[in-house]
């Protein structure tokens, strides 16, 4: 790969693609955040601190709990912006956009889809960060060279559900690595780890520092065989840099402020002990990570330690290093791509839609017991209001089935993405911010690929009740009463997707009824459009339960239905259309219904949409 100087010259406020090494700066960043209930009370966790990350580099922040390192992570990664201060790449200030297509960040709860094996998962990856530009015999190969370069050729075929804790985070990593970016940020990566796997991470991720990459983890408390193959060590203290250089350097720069680590003692460990006691000293003597008279490496001491241990016969390695950037043709192509993302969002729609199916046919419980509930309750119903359809005795226990019928399929629909919805979150977030996709993509193919299920259960309660209740034998009535029910499932599914984007699973539950209750009060069922008063009936035109019950009524009581048989002495609603005259309906149309359906469903979509946009940008 070249370096395009010439253009690189004229844009100084950017981040170039072709550039072959990245180097990170960073100066005089402050983060607060907000404190208490007053807007004017903020916490500092970053002051003015300053650093630097090379390239070929494999860079660990240490720090004790509470210290600033996930934040100096997320601001160095682009996640969150700093209040003041500048970040600069390669000696220019980092254009955010363009630098995060060269990164990518690996949060420490990092998720990934627990219903796909570790090939169908970097597959998908292949598919939606190499884009078109990219033959798919390179796509394979990559894949390939990921999972052998991982160690997991055994495992290939297992479900990320059923895979170790380091199985999962070598995963997470290999996803990133499909796009070969030349800088990578992890946060905690050996957090739950036990000694061997956190070995095999850290000699992974100093290998792919060793290939050009620039390498920056965040670590808590790093043992002394793991600091053999770290490069440079940036320590914070209560937000502030208390020491930045080589590892080896570390004693003679405790020493020089009369700090004397024992004989024996992990040097790390006690440097974290006297932190805090000796933080203003070290900070200053660090000059807050402006100092670069420790960072110098003593030439061949860390990478001799690293071979030391790549030989150690105790402790096997099934790691193997990936191909060298310039000899790989998939990394030249992809300096190529110019678009915000490497594939078209019809691409990334249909790759996000097939993957969200995979997951419910390998997952089949929810489908099968929301299924069953749908039968169950179907047999129920009818059962208790049997053949009651054609009796003009029971026509109001006929306009409560109708009712109740509205009722149990908009909660299943919208307590079903309540529950699974949110719990997506996670995963999105991470693929989202490392660009694979964009928003609209991945919420048109969460909403299509919930359609089928919620499709074939209404279709069987529709079916179910239909017949058992006894409504008439039209297909025409049957049509639209189907519709209708498989219109009010979808509105509420649109709904749940709504309170989903913005609730966490608990507290989605929890807010749910106070979105579906204003629905249900001005649905006509409980208070007629004529004794509400005048300024809520327009409440009545945005309530899609309305609009469903006209549906219904249209299809069991409209259409110009004959006089019904009494089995009484008298039936006051022998008249069908009488019916329909008391409860405020005569004159409605179902064309019209279906617009107003279809009108109220865009808009919940529209602002879920927008919700979800602003919720994948942010850490709620």
């Amino acid at each position: 790969m070249a370096l395009d100087n010439q253009s690189d010259s004229q844009e100084t406020n950017s981040t170039s693609l072709a550039e072959d090494s990245i180097n990170i700066t960073f100066e005089d960043v402050y983060y607060k955040v907000r404190h208490g209930f007053l807007a004017g009370g903020q916490k500092t966790i970053l002051n003015a601190i300053s650093g630097q990350f090379n390239a070929g580099e494999l860079s660990v922040i240490v720090g004790q709990s509470g210290a600033g390192k996930s934040s100096l992570m997320d601001i160095l990664a682009g996640y969150t912006k700093p209040t003041s201060g500048k970040v600069c790449v390669n000696g220019r200030v980092r254009n955010e956009k363009m630098f995060r297509r060269r990164s990518c960040y690996i949060l420490q709860d990092d998720k990934v889809h627990d219903m796909l094996t570790i090939h169908e998962s970097l597959t998908i990856a292949a598919e939606l960060k190499l884009g078109n530009h990219v033959s798919s015999n390179q796509k394979r190969r990559r894949v390939e060279e990921i999972i052998t370069s991982l160690g997991v050729c055994q495992a290939r075929g297992t479900r990320a559900g059923s895979l170790s804790g380091g199985q999962k985070k070598r995963l997470a990593i290999g996803l990133e690595l499909v796009s070969d970016p030349p800088v990578m940020f992890l946060d905690e990566p050996t957090s739950g780890l036990d000694c061997s796997i956190s070995k095999q991470l850290i000699y992974l991720l100093h290998l792919l520092a060793r290939q050009g990459r620039t390498v920056v983890i965040s670590m808590h408390q790093p043992s002394a065989m793991l600091l053999h193959m770290v490069d440079r060590l940036y320590a914070v203290a209560a937000g502030r840099c208390a020491y930045m250089g080589s590892v080896p350097l570390l004693l003679p720069y405790l020493k020089q402020i009369q700090l004397i680590c024992p004989p024996y003692h992990n040097t790390v460990d006690f440097f974290l002990e006297v932190c805090v006691e000796n933080e203003h000293r070290l900070v200053q003597c660090s000059q807050n990570g402006k100092s670069e008279q420790w960072t110098q490496n003593i030439p061949n001491e860390t990478d001799r330690k690293f071979l030391e241990y790549k030989r150690s016969k105790s402790e096997e390695v099934y790691l193997t290093s990936l191909p060298a950037p310039k000899e790989d043709p998939t990394r030249k192509i992809l300096l190529a791509l110019k678009s915000t993302y490497p594939t078209s969002p019809w691409k990334q729609f249909v790759v996000l839609t097939w993957r969200a199916l995979l997951s419910i046919w390998r997952s089949p419980s929810f489908t099968i017991m929301m299924t069953g509930i749908h039968c169950f309750m179907a047999l129920f119903i009818g059962f208790l209001y049997y053949n009651i359809g054609g009796d003009a005795k029971y026509i109001r226990d006929n306009y409560n089935f109708l009712y109740f019928s509205l009722m149990f399929l908009m909660f299943t629909a919208f307590n079903a993405v309540t529950i699974s919805f949110p719990e997506q979150i996670p995963v999105t977030r991470r693929e989202h911010f490392n660009r694979w996709y964009n928003t609209g993509a991945y919420y048109a193919s969460t909403l299509v690929s919930a359609l089928p299920t919620q499709t074939v259960c209404t279709i069987l309660f529709a079916c179910i009740t239909y017949w058992l209740t006894g409504q008439p034998v039209e297909y025409k009535r049957f049509l639209i009463f189907s519709c209708t029910l498989m219109l009010v499932s979808f509105v509420a599914l649109c709904v749940g997707l709504f309170n989903g984007s913005m609730f966490n699973v608990k507290n989605g539950v929890v807010f749910g009824p106070l979105f579906i209750m204003p629905f249900t009060v001005f649905s006509g069922f409980f208070l007629r459009y004529s004794d509400a008063p005048f300024f809520v009936r327009w409440l009545f035109q945005v309530s899609f339960l309305k609009h469903g019950l006209v549906g219904l009524v249209i299809s069991v009581f409209g259409l110009d239905r004959s006089k019904l048989r009494c089995s009484d002495l008298y039936c006051h609603y022998s008249l069908p259309s009488e019916f329909i005259k008391d409860n405020d309906m005569a004159g409605e149309l179902f064309s019209m219904a279906v617009m107003c359906l279809l009108a109220i469903g865009f808009v919940f979509i529209a602002c879920a949409y927008i919700v979800l946009k602003i919720r994948l940008k942010s850490k709620w």
